[in-house]
């Protein structure tokens, strides 16, 4: 790649965005390289919103207790009926959680809460300013953002924006490279030009207090 190549890049030329999104199997739906996948979750997330907010009367625990009801009542009455006709149970898989997996899981969620502890007892104690800043600054956006709309709505947006914006960039990078470049180049040409403007005004007034 060459260096004009490389000029339209928002990421560099060895750093892609599937690559800062972890370049997996996430990163791949994110960027809708799997499209069957992003275009189901998409359509899943839209369709529960419409059933959540535009049904009155559905809410998300009744309508997770109504599926779980379907299932479990169909799982019984197929298990039961295959009994009587000699038939094969329903092909239920035998979901276990191994040892090594849940020790896994702990010691991350450990970690994790670890971080979030030592984090809070530097701040408390005035150990770390710049975070303390960054805690309060991301506190004041969730409260703003909390009187605008409900949790569920912001989750919902998020998801939104997570399966299009990404996916829009990586499609469009070059071209909104070279905006921000023609952007870049445009504000420090004003820039310049305010402060030769300014200078030139400095000028002026001190050659009219000479002259006086």
């Amino acid at each position: 790649m060459d260096a004009s190549d490389q000029g339209c890049r928002l990421f560099g030329a060895q750093r892609s965005l599937h690559g800062l999104l972890g370049g997996g199997a996430v990163a791949d739906v994110v960027l809708w390289r799997r499209e069957e996948v992003a275009g189901w979750s998409l359509a899943a997330v839209a369709a529960s919103w419409v059933l959540f907010y535009c049904v009155p009367g559905y809410t998300l625990l009744s309508f997770v207790s109504s599926v779980l009801m379907i299932v479990l009542a169909v799982l019984f009455v197929w298990a039961k009926a295959a009994r009587l006709l000699n038939r094969p149970p329903p092909p239920v898989p035998l979901i276990k959680i191994s040892e090594d997996s849940m020790s896994k899981a702990a010691a991350a969620v450990g970690n994790i809460l670890n971080k979030a502890l030592q984090g809070f007892e530097n701040i408390a104690l005035g150990k770390d300013s710049s975070l303390f800043y960054k805690m309060a600054s991301i506190l004041l956006v969730i409260s703003i953002v909390g009187r605008v709309t409900d949790l569920i709505t912001l989750v919902y947006a998020c998801l939104v924006l997570v399966l299009t914006i990404p996916a829009s960039v990586d499609k469009y990078e070059e071209h909104i490279a070279r905006f921000l470049n023609q952007a870049s180049t445009n504000i420090q040409a004003c820039a310049q030009a305010w402060k030769a403007y300014k200078s030139e005004i400095k000028s002026t007034l001190f050659k009219k207090k000479k002259l006086c």
